[in-house]
């Protein structure tokens, strides 16, 4: 009588879904952050951070569908921050804008 061992299956799932690459942007918050807009730098910077978060976990996820909901919520996270760029950046023109020309009408020399 011959014995056979039961070997075990491995079952390795290939995911299918590639994810196209990310851009990174939290330098461009911090630099918003500190030159132009605090309050619009430091949702950007959350935002950014969150993104990156969902990108690195999408990455590791086995699931496709599970990879790909993670992906495209990094994005909205990622359009988000560069939503809070813009304002931030738009902010801090004003404001250097306004200085200069309450500077050249003399406002400034008064206070």
């Amino acid at each position: 009588m011959e014995e056979t061992q039961a070997t075990p299956q491995t079952t390795t799932q290939k995911s299918s879904f590639i994810l196209p690459p990310h851009s990174n942007k939290m330098a461009i918050s911090i630099i918003c952050t500190l030159f132009c807009c605090l309050i619009g730098g430091i949702i950007a910077i959350v935002n950014s951070s969150k993104s990156n978060s969902l990108y690195n976990s999408a990455m590791l996820s086995t699931d496709d569908s599970m990879k790909s909901n993670l992906y495209y919520q990094s994005e909205s996270s990622n359009k988000t921050a560069q939503t809070w760029i813009t304002i931030s950046l738009i902010t801090g023109a004003v404001y250097v804008l306004a200085i200069i020309i309450l500077a050249g009408v003399g406002v400034l020399a008064d206070l």
